[in-house]
């Protein structure tokens, strides 16, 4: 039989291990994609890298690539893209995490999502009026100096953050811990049509499916971290915030927070990270300029144009240049690349400010 669609294998993969599942990593390292998945998936190689339960799930009857071809047919009738791992418009951002998403689900312009200047803002669904009134400030000041704002479509400061945005007419990224097709909370649906105009939403979950249940917005705050240069945040105590904040120190993100009163519960969660040396203090949106490497000269972010795409060989270059800096042979030997050709697209990530050039001509991430 001729070999399947390579987007119909990755639906199957994806669907067969589960959304957030932490063998995804292992399942590339091993086979290198979706394809050579489901040509091996009743090889011990495959149970290995799979576990035991999405091995069952990869070999029953009704299980098959073939099987998801209405479902992809549906999904672009709805203008819902589907972002698989070797899609050009894929984050890159997630290729560098153990517990990436193999599919993910888009609406809007999927091609801010490998823009640089990426900020996290997230905080309490019952937020304080300071906490609006800090989220609403910083981040319109990030937005109209270049930075994209990331958050979870969620009701209290998430909203805030992306309503600074989207009132400053620029990009902004919702990150859903449900499934692509829905709306939580129902009230955030205008403000969705908003950011999809000039930005996108993504979701790890299909349309058509049941409810994700609370684990889903947990799973999200992966993504929120694994996304963003830097995460700003207000939280309690014990909240799901501190989950986005946990993931943010595994992938190595730095962490900065609002500072609050002393008195309020509600800066409970922020004033600890502070005492306790995890997180900055951000107080303007010029301290988190350097980080996410914008210059602040207010670029008129009403005219930032949707960016180019990236070509397969920027993709490549980028792909191997992680948050340690690399020279040009280490980067040589990593893309495979000619060294001429190597130079020439190293220049053009740096001039789309997408790496920074070090001293010795070692390249870092933006």
């Amino acid at each position: 039989e001729p070999a399947p669609d390579p987007l119909l294998c990755w639906l199957w993969l994806a669907n067969t291990l589960g959304a957030g599942s932490s063998h995804a990593g292992r399942v590339l390292d091993v086979f290198g994609g979706a394809q050579e998945a489901w040509e091996n998936r009743d090889s011990d190689a495959f149970r290995k890298a799979v576990g035991s339960p999405a091995f069952a799930r990869a070999n029953l009857p009704d299980n098959t690539p073939a099987h998801y071809r209405a479902f992809a047919r549906r999904c672009a009738a709805r203008n819902i893209r589907i972002l698989t791992y070797d899609d050009p418009d894929y984050p890159l951002a997630f290729s560098r995490i153990p517990d990436m998403p193999l599919v993910l689900y888009c609406t809007g312009d999927p091609l801010w999502l490998n823009e640089p200047g990426a900020v996290g803002m997230v905080g309490s669904r019952r937020p304080t009026e300071y906490g609006l009134q800090a989220a609403a400030d910083l981040g319109s000041g990030l937005a109209k100096n270049g930075a994209i704002i990331v958050s979870g479509l969620a009701d209290g400061l998430d909203s805030a953050g992306h309503r600074a945005a989207v009132k400053e007419n620029c990009p902004t990224i919702g990150v859903l811990g449900v499934p692509i097709d829905r709306t939580y909370p129902a009230s955030n649906r205008e403000l969705r049509k908003k950011i999809e105009q000039k930005g996108c939403v993504i979701s790890e979950y299909p349309p058509e499916s049941g409810p994700v249940g609370p684990n889903g917005f947990l799973q999200r705050n992966r993504l929120i971290a694994a996304l963003s240069s830097a995460l700003v945040v207000e939280a309690q105590e014990k909240s799901g915030t501190m989950s986005t904040v946990n993931h943010a120190e595994r992938y190595g993100k730095p962490v900065f927070v609002v500072p609050g009163s002393i008195y309020s519960p509600n800066s409970a969660g922020t004033n600890a990270l502070l005492r306790e040396g995890r997180a900055k203090a951000v107080c303007k949106p010029g301290d988190l300029f350097g980080v996410l490497g914008l210059r602040g000269a207010a670029a008129p972010a009403a005219v930032r144009s949707a960016p180019d795409p990236m070509s397969e060989t920027e993709r490549r270059v980028l792909a191997c240049i992680g948050p340690k800096a690399k020279g040009v042979e280490e980067l040589g030997a990593a893309s495979g690349l000619p060294t001429g050709l190597l130079l020439g697209t190293l220049m053009k990530l740096e001039l789309a400010g997408r790496v920074t050039c070090l001293p010795g001509k070692r390249y870092i991430l933006r």
